[in-house]
């Protein structure tokens, strides 16, 4: 099993990139129960992974991407620009196989880092969290 890291969730969506992380959310992977965001505590998917499977992602479970990965956060807003980042969970959650948790996160990190300024690109507005631009991820 992987090492559990505050800036990965267990579905695999990035946590880094969410315009919560780090000032009402310390991470979807913490027990740090002194957050202001408390939605985490309820969502299927983290409760299946964590406390069902015993597992730290979802893509260590024989089922990924199960029945409530997809239903929860691959297949909801389909059309969705913004939610682009939970439909290429798949395909991004399969580079974690490949490298150690150490350099999927550093990957993760560059990915989603604004190329004019180094600034932090936050998901469903596509836009850095510094300079304000809009960039592709």
């Amino acid at each position: 099993m992987r090492e559990r890291k505050n800036e990965l969730a267990p579905c695999g969506v990035f946590c880094g990139a969410c315009p919560s992380y780090n000032k009402t959310c310390v991470g979807c992977s913490t027990e740090n129960k002194d957050q202001k965001r408390t939605s985490k505590w309820s969502c299927k998917v983290r409760n299946c992974c964590y406390l069902e499977q015993k597992k730290n992602y979802c893509i260590e479970c024989d089922k990924f991407p199960c029945r409530i990965l997809k239903k929860k956060i691959i297949d909801t807003h389909p059309e969705e620009e913004n939610f682009k980042y939970r439909h290429e969970i798949p395909e991004v959650f399969e580079k974690a196989i490949k490298m150690n948790i150490e350099d999927f996160l550093e990957y993760q990190k560059k990915r989603w880092s604004c190329p004019s300024c180094g600034g932090i690109i936050n998901f469903y507005k596509y836009t850095c969290s510094e300079c304000g631009k809009k960039v592709i991820v």
